[in-house]
C-alpha cells in the first residue's frame, strides 16, 4: 500500500541552535526524491521517528503523526538505513535482520524461518553470505548491504536511504539502484540522500534541495543539471567559491616520491610522485588501503617495503 508525507512548518532546535526553519513540502507515492543540502537527514530524522520536531506537522496519509520512537514509524511504514552502520558485530546476519522483531514458532523462535527470510531479502541486495555468518566477518560494504536487506524485511512504504552507496564497489551500487526500480515499480516513495549528484541525476524522479536548514527548491530531475543542482546547495554559483586552478609549473621540483611501498595485509607496491604546488588527490573505496599507506608514510605503522623520500 502506498503512502503519502506531508512536512508543515517543520522546525527543529537544540537549545538555543535552530537546525530547522519552517520547511514544508510533499512526498507522492510511488516516486524516487533526491534530498540534497544541509539538514535534509536531519528532517528524515523527523520522519523515521529518531527525532521529534520542536514545531510544525507531519502528516501521513493526510493524518497527523508524531512518532515516539523508531519503532513506531516502522509500524507506519517508514524505513531509515543510516548513512552509519547500526549492527552489532558479535551477533550473527539473520539476528541483526531480526533484532527486535523476531519470529516465534509457538514459545520458541522461528529459526528456519527467520534464516530463510533473510537468505532471500541477501539475494535480493547480491550479498552472497550464509544467514549465520557473524557481522564481525564482513568487509564495510557487506556490512552495508546487511542494512539495506534488512530494511527489506520490514516491507516499507517509505524508505529513506542515507548515502547508501558509500562504500558500495560499481557492481553493488548497479543491484542496489535495480532493487530501487523495482521498489518503486512496488508502489514504494524512496528518499534518496546524496552528494553523488551523478547518482542522483539518475535513479531519482525529483530533487528536493534543502540550504541552511530551509526549504529552497524541487524540481523534475530531468529539468535540473548538475550544476544547477550544486548551484541550488551552496546558493551561488560553485565556480566563484572554487575558481580555477592554476596550471602547475612544468619544471615544479618533486616534493615527495614513493616508490614500491607496501603496508602488510594493506597495500602493495604503490608508487607516486608530488610536486611542489600540487593538489594530489588519493581516492579508493572504504578498506582499499588508502588510510593505511598513508600512516605508514608519516611513522603511525611500518611499511614491509619500499621507500618515501622528500
Amino acid at each position: 500500500m502506498s503512502l503519502a508525507v506531508r512536512f508543515q512548518g517543520i522546525e527543529k532546535q537544540f537549545g538555543p541552535v535552530r537546525v530547522l526553519h519552517g520547511v514544508s513540502f510533499q512526498l507522492a507515492p510511488g516516486r524516487i526524491y533526491g534530498l540534497l543540502g544541509e539538514n535534509g537527514a536531519g528532517m528524515m530524522k523527523i520522519l523515521a521517528g529518531y527525532e521529534r520536531a520542536t514545531a510544525g506537522e507531519l502528516y501521513i496519509d493526510e493524518r497527523a503523526r508524531d512518532f515516539a520512537s523508531s519503532r513506531d514509524a516502522e509500524q507506519a511504514g517508514i524505513v531509515l538505513i543510516h548513512q552509519e552502520l547500526n549492527l552489532a558485530d558479535h551477533l550473527s546476519i539473520v539476528q541483526n535482520m531480526f533484532l527486535g522483531h523476531e519470529l516465534k514458532k509457538g514459545l520458541f523462535l522461528d529459526e528456519p524461518a527467520m534464516r530463510d527470510a533473510a537468505r532471500a531479502r541477501l539475494t535480493d541486495v547480491g550479498l552472497h553470505k550464509h544467514p549465520d555468518t557473524r557481522v564481525r566477518d564482513l568487509i564495510v560494504a557487506e556490512k552495508q548491504l546487511v542494512e539495506i536487506a534488512k530494511a527489506m524485511l520490514r516491507e516499507a512504504r517509505l524508505l529513506v536511504m542515507d548515502e547508501p552507496t558509500a562504500a558500495l564497489t560499481p557492481a553493488e551500487t548497479q543491484r542496489l539502484f535495480g532493487l530501487m526500480a523495482r521498489l518503486k515499480d512496488a508502489g514504494t516513495t524512496i528518499v534518496y540522500i546524496s552528494h553523488k549528484l551523478g547518482e542522483v541525476e539518475r535513479v531519482t524522479d525529483e530533487v528536493i534541495v534543502m540550504r541552511d536548514g530551509r526549504f529552497v527548491a524541487r524540481a523534475p530531475t530531468g529539468e535540473l543539471t548538475r550544476q544547477q543542482m550544486a548551484n541550488l546547495m551552496v546558493g551561488r554559483e560553485v565556480s566563484d567559491m572554487f575558481p580555477a586552478k592554476p596550471a602547475l609549473a612544468d619544471d615544479a621540483p618533486v616534493t615527495l616520491r614513493v616508490e614500491q611501498a607496501s603496508v602488510p595485509g594493506r597495500a602493495h607496491d604503490v608508487s607516486f610522485s608530488v610536486r611542489e604546488g600540487e593538489v594530489f588527490g588519493f581516492a579508493g573505496l572504504v578498506g582499499a588501503g588508502r588510510t593505511e599507506l598513508f600512516e605508514a608514510l608519516v611513522g603511525l605503522r611500518p611499511l614491509s617495503a619500499g621507500d618515501a623520500s622528500s
